[in-house]
């Protein structure tokens, strides 16, 4: 197959949350290491040192710290800030006024449509009112959007949404949802159906999917993410990639992770201190084998000005 493609971009969207523990809930008392540790000084420095442009999705419980607040402001370096929602964490029908030591499994897609258009407007107002501008880039909590999600984002001035994950199916215990058939590749969704591209953009939220190459016999696709596969693994997929869409003008690869997985025992990954030492090893280690593939690292935001101005993208 002839390969057409003219410009590779990489993203790497982080989902920017409070501290967890091992088992995926939040730290109890609440702490934000991750933010005011692991974004300035173990993070950041080494998408500096590489030229990567992190997108940093931001939850509730971090723009409504001021410690946080004042250390995103303050960070050195090229980057974007988007958002992240977890529904119950933020009105209307909020769950939750405390969130040491919680869980929050809710899907935002399982709320009323309406419902979920005033999280994502509360959530986005809580963005303008911390740091002074509207947010562009999103996902949705335990990806849990669906097309009324689009919807709502697109209404209040979203360029981009990073919720689907390729090949996956998801399920809590209010609501499913099925990505199984969704594009490996940006595309601009369909009026009705979050998983179906539109036949043109029309000035459309473009969707990102977070990178994953397929594995036979139904097996759990294997993610471009550092401690879910190794340098040489993460190589191989960024090929499958390149491979599997040749045709294409333009491709996307977006690694995704959580900020709290470079603070030891902050989430069920690293453990240790060497644990993350490695972990930021891999990811620097794989973002410059791809700068020397010759990709173009950006924010999520300006992944939809890319594709907005192909004729042949999707």
């Amino acid at each position: 197959m002839k390969n057409n493609i003219e410009e590779i971009s990489l993203t790497v969207s982080i989902d920017t949350e409070c501290d967890h523990d091992p088992n995926w809930i939040r730290s109890n008392p609440l702490t934000f290491n991750s933010i005011v540790d692991g974004l300035p000084n173990r993070l950041q420095p080494a998408f500096d040192s590489v030229g990567a442009v992190p997108t940093y999705l931001l939850t509730v419980e971090v723009l409504e710290d001021d410690a946080c607040v004042e250390s995103l402001k303050n960070m050195p370096g090229n980057y974007e800030y988007g958002t992240h929602l977890h529904a119950a964490f933020i009105e209307p029908q909020k769950k939750f006024h405390k969130y040491d030591g919680v869980d929050s499994p809710d899907f935002q897609c399982s709320y009323e449509p309406d419902v979920e258009y005033q999280k994502l407007s509360n959530l986005t107002n809580l963005f303008e009112e911390k740091l002074g501008y509207r947010p562009t880039s999103f996902r949705a909590g335990r990806y849990g959007a669906s097309i009324n999600s689009i919807n709502s984002l697109e209404k209040l001035g979203y360029k981009v949404d990073t919720s689907v994950t390729p090949y996956i199916k998801w399920k809590e215990p209010n609501a499913t949802v099925d990505f199984r058939k969704a594009p490996e590749q940006p595309y601009f969704p369909s009026r009705n159906k979050l998983i179906e591209p539109a036949s043109e953009s029309g000035g459309r939220i473009l969707e990102v999917p977070v990178t994953v190459k397929p594995r036979l016999l139904k097996r759990t696709p294997i993610w471009f993410r550092p401690w879910f596969a190794s340098v040489p693994q993460m190589q191989d997929i960024f090929r499958y990639q390149m491979r599997k869409h040749a045709d294409k003008i333009k491709v996307n690869i977006n690694m995704m992770f959580h900020s709290m997985e470079v603070i030891e025992k902050a989430s069920p990954y690293p453990q240790s201190r060497a644990d993350v030492d490695r972990y930021i090893d891999d990811m620097h280690r794989t973002l410059e084998w791809c700068a020397g593939e010759g990709v173009k690292f950006c924010g999520l935001s300006d992944v939809r000005d890319m594709y907005s101005t192909s004729k042949r993208s999707n």
